[in-house]
């Protein structure tokens, strides 16, 4: 079983707009069928103060194979959305991480 987690940085003139589009449109989106379940959106706690906010979204996965079919099939029309909407105002990376216990 994996998580697969990406981290936004929003800037603070989109940061509700982004997290209620996250919430709305996206989770519900990438949590259809069986392959990402469990959504968890997370806010990320910096030391360091910086414009805008950090977020993380996780869903759980059962392998890599299942995520980088979803990724074909649903992840990469998503992302373009989200990167037509928000533009440079948004910009996520992915992590993969493996559950261990």
């Amino acid at each position: 079983m994996y998580i697969f987690n990406t981290t936004y940085h929003v800037e603070d003139s989109v940061k509700k707009l982004f997290t209620e589009w996250l919430r709305r449109v996206y989770i519900p989106a990438a949590a259809t069928g069986e392959t990402l379940s469990r959504p968890q959106l997370c806010r990320v706690i910096a030391g360091e103060t910086t414009d805008g906010e950090s977020l993380s979204l996780q869903f759980h996965v059962a392998d890599r194979a299942s995520l980088e079919s979803w990724y074909e099939k649903q992840g990469a029309d998503l992302d373009r959305t989200m990167r037509e909407k928000f533009g440079d105002r948004v910009i996520g990376f992915n992590t993969l991480l493996e559950i261990l216990d």
